[in-house]
Formats: C-alpha cells, structure tokens, sequence
C-alpha cells in the first residue's frame, strides 16, 4: 500500500502524462464540455484506483479500458434521457453526435464516415483504436480483453468490411506496426 504522499506524486504522475491524450480520446467520440466529464471521470477512477494502475508506458491502455467504460456509460445516460424525456412529451433535445461526426466534418470524409457508422459497434471501436489512437496490436488486445494476434484479426475483418461499405477491394488504409511498437497508416 502507498503512503498518502506516494499516492499524490503517483497519481500526478499519470494525470500529467496522459490527461491529454485521454482528453483527445473522448474529444474525438463526443462535444468537448462532455469530453471533459468523461476525461475527469476516468481520472476518478485512476485515482480511486491508483494501485490499480499499472508503471510506465502500460498505464495508457489501462485509462483507455477505463475510457471505453466512461463512455459506454455516457452513451447509456445520453438513451435513457431521451427516451424518458420522449415519454414525458419532450422532444428528446438534440441527438447525441456520433464520434466521427465530431470529429470529421468535411464533405469528402462523409461517405467513409457513413460506411463506418454502418458497421458494428465493435468493428466502430478497433478502427477508431488503431487508427486515431494509433494503438499497437498489444494494446488494442488489452483494451478488447483479446490476444493481440485476436486484435489484429478483427482490425484486418473490420477494415474489410469497410472497405466493402465503401465499395473497394481492399481496405484504402492499412495499418501497421512501425518499429516503436505503434501504428502507422500506409
């Protein structure tokens, strides 16, 4: 168990490090006042959590499994206040954006942004991973609680299906692993 001063330097260490990029994480899925929420709300838990959190460089996918979680639970919240509003005879207020919306909203990304909302929620999740959080196999594996060769097999399935929403061959992006362990389009 850490002492109350271990515990603050530790934390802070983490929050420092990956408050960013987990901040980019939800920017990119959500409007950026929610972002902010959810990125508080996974710093919450890493701080409840803190000898939870794995040393180094392993911490990062260990906040994005919390992330994921964070934001499964917004999107719950975001259903059932619409539906109980619909109910009660409001009108819902406006539609939760998807992720790419926020994120892309230029009039030549529309129809691979379409394809992509056409396909699976899990198919929706690895490509986000591996191409906007340029994760590495190993931890899209960690996040999707799968082995990395799994990771790289459903990344290879699901940008076939893409590709095939958007009626191509073969998949117009690939990624791969360059020699820090990330990913790479080509």
């Amino acid at each position: 168990m850490l002492s109350s001063a271990d515990t603050e330097r530790r934390y802070r260490v983490v929050f420092d490090r990956y408050h960013q990029d987990v901040y980019a994480y939800f920017k990119r899925r959500i409007e950026p006042e929610t972002a902010k929420d959810c990125t508080a709300e996974t710093f919450l838990v890493a701080w409840k959590r803190i000898d939870k959190v794995p040393e180094g460089d392993e911490a990062l996918p260990w906040l994005y499994r919390v992330a994921r979680n964070v934001l499964r639970n917004e999107y719950r919240a975001k259903r059932r206040s619409r539906s109980l509003s619909a109910r009660i005879g409001g009108n819902g207020g406006d539609p939760v954006s998807s992720p790419e919306v926020v994120v892309v909203r230029r009039e030549e990304d529309e129809e691979t942004l379409a394809a992509l909302r056409r396909l699976s929620a899990q198919d929706q999740e690895i490509l986000l991973l591996a191409v906007w959080e340029e994760l590495p196999y190993e931890e899209i594996a960690g996040i999707l609680d799968c082995t990395p060769h799994a990771a790289s097999q459903r990344l290879y399935r699901a940008s076939q299906r893409l590709a095939k929403q958007l009626g191509r061959k073969r998949p117009a992006r690939t990624t791969q692993t360059n020699p820090t362990g990330r990913q790479k389009e080509g």
